[in-house]
């Protein structure tokens, strides 16, 4: 009652209130159970809404006293209390400094507020986390304290393993686990831990074991759950329905089992049943149903989710958006991330929970879909929120960027890039929209420099070698280019757009034979893929080969239906043969796959204004003005209309600035490789790029300066 009361005041506004509740009832509470629920809620409270960390901690350590030291749920609150302490005192001198240096007259003065190295901060943070649990660990095996008497569960090794799973260290997450188990055989949470950290191993059969003997101790959601998905993804013989042939398999010789679907289906009502709040279940039972093409169903199980009011509201929410979203109903889902987010605040502000992390995916989604829609304005703000609640997401943080790229407001992007990378060193988008802005603003040295520390961080990511090599190509250096395409073919042999960009190279150079097999290697892998046909048909068109460009485009649009650009050169052709009519019904059929697509706009609108057709003009101008505006921070009224309906039909010389050049040097990059790619293989490519992050990664220092020496046109290079 204490604390359900407490949640009424939070939900309302009333923190105040809710601390004096807590402080009146909790000395009357006979239960330590009970005790510790308030002590934990009065502990969140002052944490979360007074900022207070020594109070909490100190509330923390009361409840523990009472406890007779053996409450392991306290012990873990206060290593994770420690943990955020040391982050936000770090941010928050941070933020002091950068402050200071936007109000001082000199711009260059400016290396104390802008330090923040985030991920010393976040190591700093673990290891707190980690020394904490690990002395709570070693204390219960000992003998002589008489915890492993007193306290009746492994919730510590439990989240202690968590804590190393989350930093990659899986090998020290399997030990401490089987440390717990042998502790406390009979905890099925340890079981059911274990068992997620054998299936990340690719032991599927030991993690069936250790779900089967979690639930045979004590049935429970999370263990049901992960049996369910264990069985989707990787379904035994004995569990298959049927035997399906896996895709290019010849003859019965490559056979896997395809999913059980009633079984999956039966154990995610069985776990709804013991705990209809579990929020994982609806986000996974529905997006299973979504997947298998049943959206009315999977709605349905996403409503049942949000009617329940689940602890983890963030997934249930975020995978009812994605339903919608994926079916082209925009507005709908926007409403359901705001709904869902505002759930998400409500029950972050009463207690601390292991969720509420997840709330950063609902921002992401909800800024990049009003980004999508042209509401960058909007964008900005979800993000700003977003990195206010989660200040250390990378993801968020390249939102940020995005917008501000959006805006046309260049310095603050790159406030932003620096943050995310530095965020999280192998985010491999960040690096890449860092490097195209630069490449864009002409800094070609600045985004070489980006795109070879990307590189360096994530080799595997097929779009950062295309970036770099379309930058070579584009200052003429061919050869670097080809080889850069090399590289990244080999390093990505997947991504279809680094054989399609290569193709263009060689067609520019006039290579046409080669240009034919690496576009032809391109839609053997992926004919769905409309810029390849588009590529396809400019190389014949170079050839003068007229007949094969229409046969080429009118099979692009067979494979690619969805591509608006095939049908505004499909168009142009028609033009060029004077047949209007063809030409405007491919336009127009063009705008109802991808409203959004501005060149369709100027085609249609050159057509028109050809057959003097001052009507028809009239009308595209109003429809263009539905979907665009000049001024970024006034959406225009259709943006989103629009983007649900493209969804729906688609079912240098330069010197380097100082925080780039520091960046490099942290990361080992060579800024003058271009001499050093000849002869290399792409490891060594990679290996001339660098060395690898080193792990106190600073921070980069000072505002990006551009050089006062302007950037020469490529024609005089």
């Amino acid at each position: 009652l204490v604390c359900s009361l407490g949640e009424l005041h939070v939900s309302n506004g009333n923190a105040s209130l809710a601390k004096s509740l807590y402080q009146k009832h909790v000395s009357r509470l006979t239960s330590e159970r009970e005790m510790t629920e308030v002590y934990l809620a009065a502990a969140w409270l002052e944490e979360k809404h007074f900022k207070n960390y020594e109070e909490a901690e100190k509330l923390l350590h009361i409840a523990l006293d009472q406890s007779s030291m053996g409450n392991s749920r306290v012990q873990v609150a206060l290593a994770k209390l420690e943990g955020r302490k040391i982050q936000s005192q770090q941010i928050g001198q941070h933020l002091e400094g950068f402050e200071k240096d936007k109000n001082s007259k000199n711009k260059h003065d400016n290396s104390k507020g802008r330090k923040l190295d985030v991920e010393t901060i976040q190591q700093q943070q673990i290891n707190v986390m980690r020394k904490r649990f690990e002395e709570a660990c070693n204390a219960v095996q000992n003998e002589d304290s008489g915890l492993s008497k007193i306290m009746e569960d492994g919730r510590l090794y439990n989240a202690w393993a968590s804590l190393e799973v989350k930093s990659g260290h899986l090998k020290s997450a399997r030990k401490i686990l089987m440390r717990g188990i042998e502790q406390y055989p009979n905890d099925a949470t340890l079981q059911q831990a274990a068992g997620k950290v054998e299936e990340r191993f690719g032991n599927y059969t030991g993690a069936r074991d250790l779900y089967g003997g979690s639930l045979r101790i004590e049935p429970s959601a999370p263990t049901l759950v992960a049996y369910a998905m264990l069985e989707l993804r990787h379904p035994t013989e004995t569990s298959a329905a049927v035997e399906v042939e896996e895709e290019g398999a010849i003859g019965n010789r490559n056979k896997k089992p395809k999913a059980n679907f009633t079984m999956v289906e039966r154990l995610f009502e069985e776990a709804l049943l013991l705990d209809p709040k579990h929020g994982p279940v609806y986000n996974a039972y529905g997006n299973m149903e979504l997947q298998r093409g049943d959206v009315a169903k999977a709605r349905k199980v996403f409503e049942r989710g949000e009617n329940a009011r689940c602890t983890d509201a963030a997934s249930v929410y975020h995978g009812h958006a994605k339903l919608e979203l994926s079916i082209g109903n925009v507005e709908k889902a926007r409403d359901i991330l705001v709904e869902g987010l505002q759930e998400v605040e409500r029950l972050e502000g009463v207690m601390d929970n292991s969720y509420h992390e997840r709330a950063a995916f609902l921002a992401h989604t909800l800024g990049m879909l009003e980004l999508n829609a042209n509401r960058a304005a909007q964008a900005k703000e979800v993000f700003a929120n977003g990195i206010s609640r989660h200040g250390t997401s990378s993801q968020l943080l390249l939102g940020s960027a995005l917008c501000e790229v959006k805006l046309g407001r260049e310095e603050s992007a790159r406030t932003f890039f620096e943050q995310a990378v530095n965020a999280n060193k192998k985010h491999a988008q960040a690096w890449q929209a860092w490097g195209v802005m630069e490449m864009k603003a002409g800094n070609f040295k600045v985004a070489k420099t980006l795109f070879e520390c990307g590189i360096q961080s994530a080799p595997t990511h097929g779009a950062l070698w295309q970036a770099y090599a379309t930058l070579e190509s584009r200052l003429g250096n061919f050869e670097t280019a080809r080889i850069l395409f090399a590289a990244g073919v080999q390093k990505c042999p997947k991504h279809v757009p680094l054989y399609q960009a290569w193709a263009s190279l060689e067609m520019r150079g006039g290579n046409f034979n080669e240009a034919k097999l690496l576009i032809g290697e391109a839609l053997t892998r992926d004919k769905t893929q409309g810029s390849g046909w588009l590529v396809a048909a400019k190389i014949e068109e170079k050839q003068g080969n007229e007949g094969l460009v229409g046969l080429i485009l009118k099979r692009g649009l067979e494979c690619a239906p969805n591509h608006a650009e095939l049908y505004r050169t499909l168009a142009e052709l028609e033009v060029n043969r004077f047949r209007f009519d063809a030409a405007r019904s491919l336009l127009e059929k063009g705008l109802e796959v991808d409203p959004m697509h501005a060149p369709l706009y100027h085609s249609l609108a050159e057509l028109e204004a050809r057959v003097f057709n001052v009507d028809g003009l009239a009308k595209l101008n109003k429809r263009a003005a539905e979907v665009f505006n000049t001024n970024a921070l006034v959406p225009p009224p259709a943006s989103m209309q629009a983007w649900g309906n493209k969804i729906k039909m688609g079912r240098s010389n330069e010197l380097i600035p100082d925080g780039v050049a520091t960046l490099a040097e942290k990361v080992r990059v060579d800024i003058d490789i271009d001499n050093t790619l000849m002869d290399l293989d792409p490891d060594s490519i990679i290996e001339q790029m660098g060395g690898g992050f080193e792990a106190d990664l600073d921070y980069i220092s000072g505002e990006i300066e551009h050089s006062s020496t302007k950037q020469k046109p490529l024609t005089q290079q």
